[in-house]
């Protein structure tokens, strides 16, 4: 699976965002609150998230890999994949979640 292109309906964002040019028509005009909430994300990623956490979440998301095939490179179910990266409900509490993590640690700058 390694090599071949995401899903057309998932999201694959970039991990290094300085490759893309900043008059590109993905980011439209360029401005210091978007470099800054670029570079915020990536210091959530290094410091709210752990290691096995933040390897799941850039396979996902920045690369593009399945959860299953993240399941397979790591030697687990698709489901220990899915609850490291959505977390589960317990007793109506959120337990675990690197999104809800890396929304948590991040809300401050988007006002959520």
């Amino acid at each position: 699976m390694e090599g071949t292109s995401p899903p057309a309906d998932r999201v694959r964002l970039c991990a290094a965002l300085d490759h893309v040019s900043a008059d590109s028509a993905l980011w439209g005009a360029a401005d210091d609150s978007h470099d800054a909430l670029c570079d915020a994300v990536r210091r959530a990623v290094g410091a709210v998230l752990s290691e096995r956490q933040r390897e799941i979440v850039e396979w996902h998301f920045f690369e593009g890999v399945s959860q299953g095939e993240i399941a397979r490179r790591l030697g687990v179910s698709q489901q220990v994949v899915q609850k490291s990266l959505y977390g589960v409900t317990r007793r109506g509490r959120p337990i675990g979640g690197s999104l809800r993590r890396l929304r948590e640690a991040l809300s401050p700058l988007v006002g959520a």
